[in-house]
């Protein structure tokens, strides 16, 4: 069985605005003009009535932390896979499952109709919790924004350990030895690949992190920490933030201590997000492709529900984006 033609197939072909193909499928007048391309683009790309009517049957939940629009990535993949899901046909439901509430979800699972679940920004604890149920009752799902290794587990998003290695690459290449780095490594999965590229870098120029990798409780020890470290003996000549606004908070503080950026410290991040290109300094980092994430997400999730998979991993790209945050220590 073929991947089936989507709405944006129809438009695209026919060439008339999504709106009006929209109208024209929900059994609204359009004009006969745009009635006679969208028929035809139709008739083209085998797009039938009933499989409209089949996708209208679909439903993806997408489980979600009760804090997940505290980081814009986040909300990025939401749009994402509202956009597609649209596009398509398919209902979408926000779900907010921690802790317990995740067993309880799904010990109480008992849905007939065509559900898949997509799971977003969860700690490491409630991942393999969700993951566990979702396998064992045979629930189709994504776990977006990382990759893991869990058998018949599905997932999509970047490979973060190779894309945190390749901007601290971009530290050590400048002469950068004393890279701080603070995340929560042990309770997300994220962190650990993060900080896995960060250890791996320094391990192969012969560095050990030392004192300049730490974990953290909070957003107050966080901060107690850089300032910690920026009014020490020995301070960070590069610091290495797990997101950009991490970066961007550092920045702040570290000129609250008199030091400059990046003459004194370098800074780097992980995402891009909207805000990294109007930083000062502009932020180097790695873009990450959030909204595509969704948006893949849920066409992947149709070849779950139509049975042509029975797992699937994707790989995201990834791309370095550098920029003024990072200066070359070899030559000061």
């Amino acid at each position: 069985m073929g991947a089936l033609a989507t709405i944006e197939d129809v438009v695209k072909k026919s060439k008339v605005s999504r709106s009006t193909v929209f109208r024209f499928l929900n059994g609204q007048n359009v004009r006969k003009s745009s009635e006679v391309k969208i028929m035809d683009a139709m008739r083209q790309l085998n797009y039938k009535t009933d499989e409209v009517q089949k996708r209208n049957n679909y439903v993806i939940e997408v489980s979600i932390p009760s804090n997940y629009n505290e980081f814009q990535g986040f909300s990025e993949i939401v749009q994402g896979i509202m956009e597609s899901a649209e596009e398509s046909g398919i209902a979408v439901q926000l779900c907010r499952r921690e802790g317990r509430q995740i067993d309880d979800d799904y010990l109480k699972w008992n849905r007939e109709e065509r559900v898949g679940v997509l799971v977003i920004g969860k700690n490491k604890a409630d991942d393999l919790k969700e993951a566990a149920h979702l396998v064992r009752k045979n629930i189709p799902h994504i776990f977006v924004n990382h990759v893991f290794e869990m058998k018949d587990v599905n997932c999509i998003g970047p490979d973060m350990e190779q894309a945190a290695y390749e901007v601290i690459k971009v530290l050590l290449e400048k002469g950068h030895q004393r890279i701080m780095a603070l995340g929560k490594y042990d309770e997300f999965l994220v962190d650990e690949q993060k900080i896995n590229g960060y250890k791996r870098a320094l391990a192969e120029k012969g560095i050990r992190p030392e004192g300049w990798l730490q974990t953290y409780e909070d957003a107050k020890d966080w901060e107690s920490r850089i300032r910690k470290a920026l009014r020490s003996r020995e301070v960070p000549d590069a610091f290495f933030g797990l997101c950009d606004s991490d970066s961007i908070k550092f920045v702040n503080i570290a000129r609250e201590e008199g030091y400059q950026i990046p003459q004194d410290i370098s800074v780097v991040g992980m995402d891009d997000i909207s805000m990294a290109k109007y930083a000062f300094p502009p932020l180097t980092t790695i873009r990450i492709p959030f909204k595509r994430m969704g948006i893949v997400a849920v066409k992947q999730m149709m070849y779950l529900f139509q049975g042509e998979f029975r797992h699937l991993t994707v790989e995201m790209n990834y791309k370095l984006v550098e920029r003024t945050s990072v200066v070359d220590r070899r030559q000061l």
